[in-house]
Order: C-alpha cells, then sequence, then structure tokens
C-alpha cells in the first residue's frame, strides 16, 4: 500500500477515531469482544464502519526502549557517572523517553523532589523578598501587609515567565530545523510516516522530561495549597482516620486549575507512552509560546505599569490567537485528523489487519 493510496483510502477514519476503538478494545475487548455489533447505524461494520478497525495490539509494534541496566549490558559498561551521564544525556531512544517505563518514572519522581527542592528553598524566596521592595517602592507599605497572597502569585508569575520563557526559547531553537515544522522536509506528514520506529532524540527525551516534571510539580503545589489533611479519632468517624477539607489558602480557579493539570499530565503521558512525541512536542511550543506574554501582562499590573501592561496584553492577544487559534487547528490539529493514516504504510509504518477479526 502506498502512501498516495492510503491518502485516497477513506476507509481509514481519522486517527482520533482509531485512538478511541483502540482505548475502547482495551478496555471492554477482553471481556466483551463484539461490542463493535451492538454499535448503531453501522458504525462497527467493515470496512467502512468508523470504529470497526482493530489497532488494539499497536503497542506490540514499538520496539523496546532499553533501560539502564540493559544499556549496560550491551555496552558492557560498569555503573558509574559516565556510562549514566552516557545513557541520560547521549544516548536516543532509551527507556527515559517512554514516561509510563519504571526508568523515567523514578527519574521523574527523583526530579520532581529537586525541583521543590529548589524552588521552595532559593526561586520563590527570592521573587518574594523582590516581590515585597517593588510593592513597598509602588503600594505603599500598607499595600503589603494587606496584599500578602498577592505577592506570593507575584512570586509565582515570576517563576511561570522563567519557565515558559526557558522552555520557549529552547523548543524554538531544537525544533527549529526540524522536518515536521518545514513543508520543504515534508511537515507534519513526517509526524507519521514511519512511525512508531522515529528515533527519540536525548533533546526530545529531555524535553518531555522537564514538562512533565513542570506539570506534576503544579499538580502536587496546587493540591498542596487547597488541601488541608487532619487525624481524626477513626472510631468516632466510621473508622476513616483522616479528614480531608479546602485550607485557607485555597484560591477560587481551585477546580479549573485541577482539572487543567490532570488533563495536561495525562495528555504527557499518553502522548509519550504511544510515542506520539513529536506531536507533544508541537502542542507544547504553541502553549508555551503563547503563555509568555500572559505571565508578563500579569507582572506588569503588579508593577502598575500601565502602559507596559497595555502592550503586553496587545502583544498576548496577537501571539495568542496566531498560536491557538491559528497554528494549532489548521496544522497539528488538521494533522491528527487529516494525515494519521500515513500510519498504515509499508514503509516503517504499523502494517496490520486493520479490520476486526471477528468480522
Amino acid at each position: 500500500m502506498t502512501t498516495s493510496t492510503i491518502e485516497k483510502d477513506s476507509s481509514i477514519p481519522p486517527g482520533p477515531i482509531l485512538f478511541i476503538t483502540m482505548v475502547t478494545d482495551m478496555l471492554i475487548g477482553y471481556v466483551f469482544p463484539e461490542w463493535r455489533s451492538w454499535l448503531p447505524f453501522n458504525l462497527g461494520t467493515p470496512p467502512s464502519g468508523l470504529f470497526s478497525h482493530d489497532v488494539s495490539g499497536v503497542l506490540n509494534y514499538f520496539r523496546p526502549l532499553p533501560s539502564y541496566r540493559e544499556y549496560l549490558q550491551s555496552s558492557s559498561q560498569g555503573i558509574n557517572f559516565q556510562s549514566l551521564q552516557s545513557y541520560a544525556f547521549s544516548t536516543p531512544s532509551t527507556a527515559l523517553g517512554d514516561l509510563s517505563s519504571p526508568t523515567a518514572i523514578m527519574t521523574v519522581f527523583v526530579l520532581v523532589l529537586f525541583f521543590r527542592k529548589i524552588k521552595y528553598s532559593f526561586i520563590l524566596p527570592t521573587f518574594t523578598a523582590r516581590g515585597l521592595e517593588i510593592g513597598m517602592s509602588t503600594h505603599g507599605k500598607g499595600w503589603v501587609i494587606d496584599n500578602q497572597e498577592r505577592i506570593v502569585k507575584f512570586a509565582e508569575y515570576c517563576l511561570r515567565l522563567m519557565y515558559h520563557f526557558t522552555i520557549s526559547a529552547f523548543g524554538i531553537y531544537y525544533f527549529w530545523d526540524k522536518p515536521w515544522w518545514n513543508p520543504e522536509k515534508g511537515g507534519t506528514k513526517t509526524l507519521f510516516i514511519g512511525f512508531p520506529e522515529h528515533t527519540i532524540d536525548v533533546g526530545m527525551i529531555w524535553y518531555y522530561l522537564v514538562q512533565c516534571i513542570y506539570n506534576i510539580e503544579a499538580l502536587v503545589s496546587l493540591l498542596e495549597l487547597s488541601l488541608e489533611i487532619k487525624l481524626q479519632n477513626p472510631l468516632t468517624h466510621y473508622g476513616i482516620p483522616l479528614r480531608v477539607g479546602w485550607s485557607k489558602t485555597c484560591r477560587g480557579d481551585v477546580r479549573e486549575m485541577f482539572i487543567h493539570h490532570v488533563i495536561t499530565n495525562m495528555l504527557i503521558l499518553i502522548s509519550s507512552t504511544f510515542r506520539f512525541t513529536r506531536i507533544g512536542s508541537m502542542v507544547f511550543l504553541v502553549h508555551d509560546i503563547s503563555d509568555v506574554p500572559v505571565d508578563l501582562s500579569k507582572l506588569a499590573n503588579f508593577l502598575k505599569w500601565k502602559k507596559t501592561t497595555i502592550s503586553f496584553f496587545v502583544t498576548m492577544i496577537i501571539v495568542w490567537l496566531g498560536t491557538r487559534m491559528i497554528i494549532f487547528p489548521s496544522v497539528i490539529v488538521r494533522s491528527v485528523f487529516m494525515e494519521t493514516k500515513l500510519l498504515m504504510i509499508e514503509n516503517g509504518g504499523i502494517v496490520k489487519q486493520v479490520h476486526h477479526d471477528a468480522w
């Protein structure tokens, strides 16, 4: 089957439909393998039914990513700093590239703890002290006393700006010459051609790890700020030894931010597990870039720089429209819906019977 044949083959549904079908097979397929027969409007009837395709075994086509121990065995090296450095920073397509692997989970856990230590012992105290100085000079002592929470938010937005600017700058630099951003080199079709044999470069591995670490820590910090856990007598409270409630520092948008962080972390994990890091990196980049002027406008507003605030606000609207309303839907979403059929090409792609065996 050639690329042109696949692009014209209307019987293969868009990627999101195949993904929903795969998840359904994984969740209920073993218990109820003929679930397609219950779908209305011939949705499960091959060859044209949207949910008639079987992609439940897609993970079997992924080549194993070596753990650190397997890397040592294959390279005949011992456990030392040099081999660890080589594995983490010089070797592509390692288990660090799959965030569901034990190697990546342990790495993320350790680095989240390390990041939290730096964040609360140095970064936030430094920005908070700077916020107090600025608040005293621009608003006065009385305002500082009455607005401690705003000063804490100022420090948090400084951290957000530092992160979004740094990760965006790295993303622009690292992905500048990648073929999926360049139509002359194949453009978004390269997201799928050759999948799942794409090499996960070291830069991509750490780009994903950093994104994962930041977003997991953001979720943990949100829960830490919003929830209060107290011990209670289990004999008088139906055998429950802990009571969980809202803390005094809980903010009004906690539910929205909790949903946002949970969905973000789920998408990071899923895209990494299914080796869609190229697509994931594109989504990361357009969102991170648009967050920079958001953080700048909020900081300028804190500083009472009215003209600067207006300038950053206008910039935020322009960048937000360009990245999230134009590039994201017209480039990334379009590719996900229109070009995922390229997964079925024979040259390095997934080749399998795409219709359910029961039919």
